[in-house]
């Protein structure tokens, strides 16, 4: 059993009372906050430090009583406060599972955030009832990791549960989120979870990307209620600003991309004959692009005729190669794979079907 509070080996002796009595003392008085971890540890909590009991599992009076003198012992253990107000929550104590939560959510605590945010949605006794409470204690949770918050939030934020809450999420930002929730994702099921989240929010344009696309379906007489990607060219907003220049200008009409990175996300998956609303790093639509040819080969079997279609300094197959092998290692990397010759890749020719006012 690991110990909180090391025992202080120069700590000045109590002559009255013999030395081995001291130690155990000393452990006795840690040992509370270790009974809290065994007693009342939630298994999906990021920072345990045991495997965690379900709640069916957990003994409510003995952790009550292990994680209260955990907390008396030490006040700031947050870890300690969040699992004191998981058994008093399971035990109907609700008022002060609440004010214990909160604590421990205000101070940072990942899964307290979490979970307090979910108290509100659910409307628990005593939880606030202001969504918008919920809507940031849930952002803090999912930019710590957390893969319950980073669900979840988009999963509300498309129900529109936080329209018109401060700081709430842009479009581009629950992209990330899913984006790391699809990286992070456990067993199929919370895979094809995120796919969906992924399809449902592609669906919902940000405001100023929506109105570009019906300006564009109006004046190509096409319907406005087809699916249509967001996208961005580059990833810092330098290349981004380098590549739409390019694009506007009809010198690049190619891109290449790779179905390691579309295959777990189909929002992401181009299709001959689809729009998308090319952005520049600001999220501001710069034009509207329609695809008109798909072909997929492997890295190395690409050539000259294929790379003739982008900006002027990569149409040569090795600059092409140089080029695409650094960004692929970069993109790659958030998914655990990196760039191989013979990896798959995307060819995908392009054109310009509206530019944006």
């Amino acid at each position: 059993m690991t110990l909180e509070r090391p025992i202080r080996k120069n700590r000045p002796r109590n002559k009255s009372v013999p030395f081995f009595l001291l130690f155990v003392g000393q452990a006795l008085a840690a040992d509370p906050v270790a009974d809290c971890d065994r007693l009342a540890a939630h298994p999906e909590d990021p920072q345990k430090v045991t495997p965690g009991l379900d709640a069916a599992q957990i003994d409510y009076r003995a952790a009550t009583a292990a994680c209260e003198a955990a907390v008396a012992a030490e006040p700031a253990n947050m870890r300690a406060r969040y699992q004191l107000a998981r058994v008093l929550f399971y035990a109907n104590q609700n008022q002060r599972a609440v004010e214990q939560m909160r604590i421990a959510a205000d101070a940072g605590y990942v899964q307290a955030q979490y979970i307090y945010a979910t108290f509100i949605v659910r409307g628990r006794p005593y939880a606030p009832k202001d969504i918008c409470l919920a809507d940031q204690y849930w952002r803090k949770a999912a930019a710590a990791g957390r893969q319950s918050a980073r669900v979840q939030y988009v999963r509300h934020a498309l129900r529109d549960s936080f329209v018109g809450c401060p700081g709430a999420a842009t479009w581009q930002q629950m992209r990330a989120m899913l984006d790391a929730a699809a990286k992070d994702a456990a067993g199929i099921y919370q895979q094809a979870l995120v796919e969906d989240l992924g399809e449902a929010l592609a669906a919902r344009l940000p405001d100023a990307a929506h109105a570009a696309w019906r300006r564009c379906a109006t004046e190509l007489g096409t319907p406005p209620d087809q699916p249509v990607r967001l996208r961005r060219f580059g990833d810092t907003p330098q290349a981004t600003d380098r590549l739409n220049a390019l694009i506007l200008s009809g010198e690049k009409t190619i891109t290449a991309t790779t179905p390691w990175v579309y295959a777990s996300d189909r929002a992401k998956r181009p299709f001959e004959g689809g729009y998308s609303v090319m952005t520049d790093a600001a999220g501001i639509p710069r034009a509207v692009l329609r695809t008109t040819q798909l072909r997929t080969m492997p890295f190395d079997q690409v050539t000259e005729a294929q790379s003739q279609y982008e900006g002027k300094p990569v149409r040569p197959i090795a600059e092409w190669r140089r080029v695409h092998q650094e960004h692929f290692d970069r993109t790659l990397q958030p998914l655990g794979r990196k760039w191989a010759p013979d990896m798959p890749v995307t060819l995908e020719r392009f054109e310009v079907a509206c530019r944006a006012p």
